[in-house]
């Protein structure tokens, strides 16, 4: 009788060692899902901001278009003009026919980005603008 019970007493150790193992392999499993899930929803976060911000400068580039089409000498651009929470910045170069505009967008979380369209304009009234070459982000 003796024998059996110091054999039931030492399983009892190795059954506690086997579950404190399992429970800090399964919390070492857990913090490192954990961590991926936080780097994954921060590289989410930064595209939907990038995202935002080339939004912003595309309005930029729209907003611009629509001043040249009502008028093609429009060359005064637009400075940290408010937009979706953030702002864009329009400068327009060049001579007529041809023109460069450039659009920087900034989110509201302090993203840039950054549109450059070289541009021809149409003579007649409301002023057609066709787009030769657009660079996003260069």
């Amino acid at each position: 009788m003796r024998n059996y019970m110091r054999t039931k007493r030492k399983n009892k150790g190795v059954v506690f060692l086997m579950v404190v193992f399992a429970i800090a392999l399964m919390a070492t499993i857990t913090v490192g899902i954990l961590m991926m899930t936080t780097e994954e929803l921060q590289l989410m976060q930064n595209q939907l901001y990038a995202a935002e911000a080339m939004c912003t400068a595309e309005a930029g580039l729209n907003d611009s278009f629509a001043q040249i089409r009502s008028s093609s000498s429009w060359t005064t651009g637009f400075t940290n003009k408010a937009f979706n929470g953030g702002s864009y910045t329009v400068t327009v170069t060049g001579t007529l026919p041809d023109r460069t505009i450039t659009s920087t967008g900034t989110s509201s979380q302090g993203y840039d980005a950054n549109m450059v369209a070289d541009v021809t304009i149409g003579t007649s009234s409301p002023y057609k603008i066709r787009i030769d070459k657009l660079r996003v982000n260069e």
